[in-house]
């Protein structure tokens, strides 16, 4: 087994965000006594507790994200898990029971998100150098990922699928051997290349379906989701669990290195610890990979549903570069996978013109933190993106 499960934590914090979209409005109190599975955040998407406990809070909460959310901390004690009856599944029961659980995909797109014709689907089984956790995925569940893919097909009305593997990934012979019956269903085998799962890439790369500004996949027909994702209709399908538990990659200055499923609400200072701990004094932690992730400034904010990984490092693992004006060279223009202008963005964003953000499709900015790692200055030009992005949201919300 390359999945270690680690044991519950004696609190949990759920934020009620931890998708693309609003904050879910909290359905516990204070005080409440919850069960595993149980529905406890509902609006654009379901939230549900990882453990069974006493509601101890519902308050604004450090999220991954670097800002507070609205979150429903849980004193955890043994309880029940809820017993599921096996139904006969049709595809529109399929496709309630995956968004009733509350499936969500890394970016923070719901895994269902249209109703339209879907002829192709690309299930993403690529990692980064840092994160292991879709491989792992795939070596202890192909079955169950086979499984839920063909759902997902049955649900969408899908004619054919690929499963996207990095060449050399333990992973590969697996899955091939997996989906031997299923001549609908390929595995293909791609050069390591960064980044690697960028929806509009990957519909155009393997689906041959180019997606143009301001579309999405869905608009071509073409669906594209993760391994985790796979596992976890499963998950909702065959044992009537929710999303409620994430395999994560913990990498860095840590005693065991591993990939670790983890309470959804665990905070990352427990699952460091189960983990062997920090080796050495930690000064900065990253969440979701190296390049793209988000430093967090406290050890107690919760793995969420988009959590793929913990980054430790200590200080000889910095490199630290003051930073200097931005000299237009364009470098970030040209390593950009989604054809963006990264640094006119940057200027737009530092100085609040988000209109200007909006004109240059600041949207469409994946994160892949690209941009921010070839410039010669150094800007921190993911985090003032992010910056916009708000700024726009804030911009049309009041419109």
């Amino acid at each position: 087994m390359k999945i270690v499960t680690i044991k519950t934590p004696d609190q949990v914090i759920i934020p009620l965000q931890q998708h693309d979209g609003a904050v879910c409005d909290s359905l516990v109190s204070v005080g409440d006594i919850v069960s595993v599975g149980q529905l406890i955040g509902d609006g654009e998407f379901r939230i549900h507790s990882s453990v069974s406990g006493e509601v101890i809070a519902v308050s604004e909460l450090p999220h991954p994200t670097g800002k507070d959310v609205l979150s429903v901390v849980i004193k955890t004690h043994d309880g029940e898990k809820r017993e599921i009856e096996p139904v006969e599944l049709s595809a529109g029961k399929i496709r309630r029971i995956i968004k009733e659980a509350g499936i969500i995909e890394p970016n923070g797109h719901p895994t269902l998100r249209t109703k339209g014709d879907i002829d192709t689907i690309v299930v993403n089984g690529t990692n980064t150098w840092d994160l292991s956790s879709y491989e792992a995925l795939m070596l202890d569940h192909p079955s169950e990922i086979v499984y839920g893919l063909k759902a997902l097909m049955e649900t969408v009305g899908a004619k054919k699928a690929f499963i996207i593997i990095e060449l050399g990934s333990e992973a590969l012979n697996t899955m091939r051997t997996e989906t031997i019956p299923d001549s609908n269903i390929k595995v293909i085998a791609t050069p390591g290349y960064y980044p690697p799962g960028t929806e509009n890439t990957l519909s155009k790369k393997f689906a041959k379906k180019r997606v143009p500004r301001g579309s999405t996949p869905e608009d071509r027909g073409v669906l594209v989701s993760s391994i985790a994702a796979m596992k976890a209709i499963y998950d909702a399908l065959r044992d009537g669990e929710p999303m409620i538990k994430k395999v994560v990659t913990v990498a860095g200055a840590v005693g065991s290195p591993r990939d670790v499923l983890v309470d959804i609400g665990a905070p990352i200072s427990h699952v460091i610890k189960e983990c062997g701990g920090c080796s050495g004094t930690p000064v900065k932690i990253i969440v979701n990979g190296a390049i793209p992730g988000t430093a967090q400034y406290s050890d107690e904010v919760p793995v969420i549903k988009t959590t793929t990984g913990i980054l430790v490092q200590t200080e000889s693992n910095i490199e630290r570069e003051p930073t200097a004006p931005c000299i237009n060279c364009a470098w970030c223009v040209d390593e950009c996978p989604v054809g963006l202008m990264p640094h006119l963005l940057y200027g737009y964003a530092d100085s609040a013109q988000f209109e200007k953000c909006a004109e240059l499709y600041i949207g469409d900015c994946v994160e892949c933190g690209m941009c921010a790692y070839v410039c010669p200055s150094k800007l921190p030009i993911v985090q003032i993106i992010r910056y916009g992005k708000y700024g726009v949201a804030e911009m049309e919300a009041s419109e």
